[in-house]
C-alpha cells in the first residue's frame, strides 16, 4: 500500500515558489513507494549494495516497487492496461511511438511537459537530442520518457575469416567484384562451407547486412525530395541488392537455407571455421560463438566492400543517436503527487545515474583517466564481482536510462574492441560513410494509418513472396518490370504516398555523432 506524501512537507515545497527537482529530493518525508510494471530481465535487485545505496542517496525516501511478468505474459497484460486505462504507477511500454499514438489522447497518461521545472535532464534533453522531442504529440505533449542516446552507436560489422583468405591468395575485398571473386574461389575450395553467412534471423536480415554494400533502400523511404518507395526508384539500390543475392544463391554463395536455418546453424559454421566472410554483432563470434574461448584461426572485422570501384563504402550505424525510441516509461495521469515521481524520474535519466548503474562508485568500482574515458579497478573487473556490488543492478535504471556505449566498449573482447576501432575509426576519417535514413516513419493519423495499412499489407506479402523467387531462380530477374507492375495493382500506392507526405514529418538530423574510446 502506497503512504501518501507529508502533505505539510509539500504543501511547503510548493508554497515557497520553488519547483526545482533539488527542493524535492532527496525526499526526507515520510516513505513513499511507487508502484511500477515491467517485464522480466532477470534482474536481482539488492537494495542492500553500495552501489544501490549510493543511488537511493540521491532521492531520499522514495521508491518503485517493480512488478515484472516473462515476456509470455508481458504483452497481454500490458495490452489490458491499455485496454481499460487501469494503469500502475508506472509502467515500462514497447513501441512507445505507437502506444503515444492510439493512446495519448484519452488521458491515460501524465504530460511530462507539464512538469519541466522538476525534470532538469529532461529539459535539457529536449534541446540536446532530438529524438526526445520527436515524441512529443502534436499539441506538445511528451507522454513517455524513453532512453537517451548521446551517440551513435555502431555494434555490426562485416567479418572476414583471414585465416581461409590466405589460404585463398586473396586481400581482402575493397569492391563487390572482388568479394565475388573471393567467394567463388572459396566455394571452389570448400563445397561444403558457406562462402557468407550470419545469423539465422531470415532472408529479411541478410538483405539488411548486404543491402549495406550498395546502401539498398527497402520498403518506403525519403528519397531528400519526398516519400518513395524501394520498387519506385532505381536508385534504391533494391533491385540491385536481389540480384546480388540471386548471383550469390545461383552459384552456392549462400547456404541454399540461409532464409530459414537457425543461430544454432549458422554459429556451427564459424565454429567449425567453415565460412569466409560474414556479418555479425562485434563480440558474436568471440562471446556468443566461442563462449570466450580461444578461435583456433584468424578472423578479422573489415569495411564493407564499394558496390562499384569508385563508390562510397558503407557501414550500418546500429543504434542512430537520433533514432524514434522503442521502449518508454509512461505515469498514470491520476498518480498521486506527481511532482515528487518526476523528479526521481529525473535522477533515473541522468547522466549521475547512468554512471552508477554501469561504473559504479568512482574510485571504487572504477577510475577515470586524463582522457576522460574509464576502467574498472581491480577487483571489479568481472562481471559477477561488479554485480554483487550493484553495478548494472538496478531496475530503475535497467529499463530506461542515459544510454553509457563505453561500459560495453570496455566490457568487450579484445577482438570486439579492434573490431569497434577499426569501424568507428573509418567513419570518424570519413572512409566509411554511416547507412542513416533521412526521415523516419511519420506519425500517422488514424485515419492515414487505416489508409497505409489498407494498402501496404497485399504490398508487403507479395513482395516478401516474391523476392524470395528471384532469389532462388524460381523468377528471372528479367521478370522485374512485371513484378513492380503485379505489386503495384494489388493497392493504391498513390494514396499510400499521399498520407505519408501528409502525416507529421519525423526528420532525422543530419549530424553524426561518433565516438572513439582509446
Amino acid at each position: 500500500m502506497k503512504k501518501l506524501v507529508s502533505v505539510l512537507v509539500l504543501l511547503a515545497i510548493l508554497a515557497s515558489g520553488s519547483a526545482l527537482a533539488e527542493a524535492l529530493l532527496p525526499y526526507a518525508g515520510e516513505e513513499v513507494v511507487y508502484k511500477g510494471y515491467t517485464a522480466d530481465l532477470g534482474l536481482t535487485e539488492n537494495r542492500e549494495s553500495p552501489v544501490y545505496k549510493a543511488y537511493s542517496a540521491l532521492l531520499g525516501n522514495v521508491s518503485i516497487e517493480w512488478s515484472s511478468a516473462p515476456w509470455g505474459d508481458f504483452d497481454s497484460k500490458t495490452s489490458l492496461f491499455l485496454n481499460t486505462g487501469d494503469l500502475p504507477d508506472i509502467v515500462w511500454l514497447r513501441k512507445s511511438s505507437d502506444v503515444v499514438a492510439n493512446y495519448g489522447g484519452l488521458g491515460y497518461f501524465l504530460n511530462f511537459k507539464d512538469y519541466l521545472d522538476y525534470m532538469p535532464n529532461l529539459k535539457s534533453y529536449l534541446e540536446t537530442y532530438p529524438q526526445i522531442a520527436n515524441m512529443a504529440t502534436e499539441d506538445g505533449a511528451l507522454y513517455c520518457l524513453n532512453d537517451i542516446e548521446p551517440n551513435d552507436y555502431v555494434d555490426e560489422s562485416f567479418f572476414v575469416n583471414t585465416t581461409a583468405l590466405k589460404k585463398l591468395g586473396k586481400e581482402i575485398p575493397t569492391t563487390w567484384d572482388e568479394m565475388l571473386d573471393c567467394m567463388r574461389a572459396y566455394k571452389k575450395e570448400n563445397p561444403n562451407g558457406n562462402a557468407f553467412i550470419t545469423y539465422g534471423w531470415g532472408a529479411g536480415y541478410y538483405m539488411y547486412a548486404l543491402g549495406a554494400i550498395n546502401n539498398a533502400k527497402t520498403g518506403f523511404y525519403f528519397d531528400g525530395e519526398k516519400w518513395t518507395h524501394s520498387l519506385l526508384n532505381e536508385d534504391s539500390g533494391y533491385h540491385a541488392l536481389i540480384d546480388m543475392m540471386h548471383t550469390m544463391y545461383s552459384e552456392k554463395l549462400l547456404n541454399p537455407e540461409f532464409s530459414t536455418m537457425s543461430d544454432e546453424q549458422a554459429y556451427q559454421s564459424v565454429l567449425d571455421g567453415e565460412w569466409l566472410f560474414g556479418f555479425w554483432y562485434l563480440n558474436c563470434i568471440p562471446h556468443e560463438i566461442f563462449l570466450d574461448e580461444p578461435v583456433p584461426y584468424e578472423y578479422e572485422a573489415m569495411f564493407a566492400p564499394a558496390y562499384q570501384a569508385g563508390d562510397p563504402q558503407y557501414s550500418v550505424v546500429t543504434v542512430p543517436y537520433d533514432n524514434t525510441p522503442g521502449w518508454g516509461y509512461f505515469v498514470n495521469a491520476d498518480v498521486a503527487n506527481p511532482e515528487l515521481l518526476c523528479a526521481y524520474l529525473d535522477v533515473v535519466i541522468s547522466k549521475e545515474a547512468s554512471m552508477l548503474f554501469n561504473w559504479g562508485i568512482e574510485n571504487e568500482t572504477y577510475v577515470t583517466g586524463e582522457n576522460g574515458t574509464h576502467s574498472f579497478l581491480n577487483g571489479y573487473t568481472d562481471s559477477a564481482t561488479r554485480k554483487e556490488a550493484g553495478v548494472g543492478n538496478i531496475m530503475d535504471i535497467r529499463y530506461i536510462q542515459y544510454k553509457n556505449r563505453e561500459v560495453d566498449y570496455v566490457g568487450g573482447t579484445d577482438a570486439s574492441r579492434a573490431a569497434y576501432d577499426k569501424i568507428i575509426g573509418g567513419l570518424i576519417s570519413g572512409d566509411l560513410i554511416g547507412i542513416r535514413a533521412l526521415r523516419g516513419k511519420p506519425a500517422f493519423t488514424a485515419e492515414q494509418n487505416e489508409v497505409v495499412a489498407r494498402n501496404v499489407t497485399p504490398f508487403t506479402t507479395y513482395i516478401d513472396e516474391n523476392v524470395m523467387y528471384f532469389i532462388d531462380g524460381t523468377r528471372s530477374m528479367s521478370e522485374w518490370d512485371a513484378f513492380v507492375e503485379e505489386t503495384l495493382a494489388l493497392g493504391d500506392m498513390d494514396a499510400v504516398l499521399a498520407a505519408y507526405e501528409e502525416a507529421e514529418q519525423v526528420i532525422y538530423s543530419t549530424e553524426r555523432r561518433y565516438v572513439s574510446y582509446n
